[in-house]
Formats: structure tokens, C-alpha cells, sequence
């Protein structure tokens, strides 16, 4: 499984479309939400994280690299890079990894 592109949503309220090589694709994101990939905060990122790894079901998904809003917001939108792009190629070699 591949990332293959992301683009602005066309849903309402989702900020970001992403493609995958499987022809599946998720929508994901808050519109107006601030997210580490924009405030560069490490403080409210851990926060976020924390406050959804605290579900049982997200952290399956994001433990699994089960394709979901939640494991791409985990990954694109509040992981381990303020670059969008750093954080894409991450989450394509663990994809590639499973």
C-alpha cells in the first residue's frame, strides 16, 4: 500500500484527501483545525496524541496502519515532522514495512 497523492477535500469540514495505490481514498482533518504541521507546537501535538491514543479503537488503527482518518491524521497532521511531506514518506515505508 502507497500514498499516492493528497489534495484539499472536497467534503465539508475536511481539510485534506488522501489517495492511496489501492484506489481507496479517506478524507481527514478539521478544516479550520490548527495542527503541528501549522503551530509547530511539541506540547499541544503531544497532547493531541495522547488524548487520542487513549482510545482503544484509534489506537488499533494507528498500531495496525489500518488505512483511517485516524491513522492519517496521527501520521500526516501531528507526526513526528512539521513537514507534510517528510511525514508522507514515513508513513509510505512503514506501509511498505507491514
Amino acid at each position: 500500500m502507497k500514498i499516492i497523492s493528497i489534495e484539499e477535500s472536497p467534503r465539508k469540514n475536511k481539510r485534506f484527501r488522501v489517495f492511496l495505490d489501492d484506489g481507496n481514498y479517506y478524507d481527514f482533518g478539521l478544516l479550520d483545525g490548527h495542527t503541528y504541521i501549522d503551530h509547530h507546537d511539541k506540547a499541544k501535538r503531544d497532547a493531541y496524541r495522547a488524548r487520542h491514543m487513549s482510545s482503544h479503537y484509534e489506537r488499533h488503527l494507528v498500531d495496525n496502519l489500518v488505512p483511517s482518518p485516524a491513522l492519517f491524521s496521527m501520521v500526516l497532521l501531528w507526526g513526528p515532522s512539521i513537514d507534510l511531506d517528510k511525514n508522507i514518506k514515513l508513513l509510505n515505508y512503514l506501509f511498505n514495512k507491514k
